[in-house]
């Protein structure tokens, strides 16, 4: 995994849920589990998703030499939408409550992070060439006088 490790899953999971949920055995380590990692890289294309309009999600998220920038608030969301996706994948009919819960608050936070209301500490904004930050694109389309 390369954004979140297992103690970031414990804190959302117990580790012995953890471990029969994706089938991992104790001694094997997290890494090695090909299951999680591409839950993992969903997870955090959907929050990519979310963050992109903001955040420089490159710098975030880059590719494997370099590591990632850990912020708590992305781990938690992360790790919680891991942990659902765990658990739904291998659940027979229905997902128990505390799991859609846990997977509902992230999107919740990932919707506050988009829409400004929440910030991310020491993650990087999105830049223009010259290091002055991207502002948003406003419009009005209102005609008050009803003309053309």
């Amino acid at each position: 995994m390369k954004y979140i490790n297992k103690d970031d899953l414990i804190s959302v999971i117990q580790e012995r849920l953890m471990t029969e949920t994706v089938a991992l055995s104790p001694e094997a380590p997290l890494n090695d589990n090909t299951i999680l990692n591409d839950i993992e890289d969903q997870a955090i294309d959907l929050v990519v998703s979310y963050i992109s309009g903001k955040y420089d999600y490159t710098r975030i998220f880059p590719d494997a030499p370099e590591t990632p920038i850990r912020n708590g608030i992305l781990v938690q969301i992360i790790a919680s939408i891991v942990v659902y996706r765990s658990v739904r994948r291998n659940a027979a009919r229905k997902v128990p409550e505390d799991y859609m819960q846990l997977y509902s608050d992230a999107l919740k936070q990932l919707e506050k992070i988009q829409s400004g209301a929440m910030k991310l500490v020491n993650c990087p904004l999105l830049a223009n060439d010259d290091g002055s930050p991207v502002s948003p694109v406003y419009g009005n389309n209102t005609n008050d006088n009803f003309f053309i």
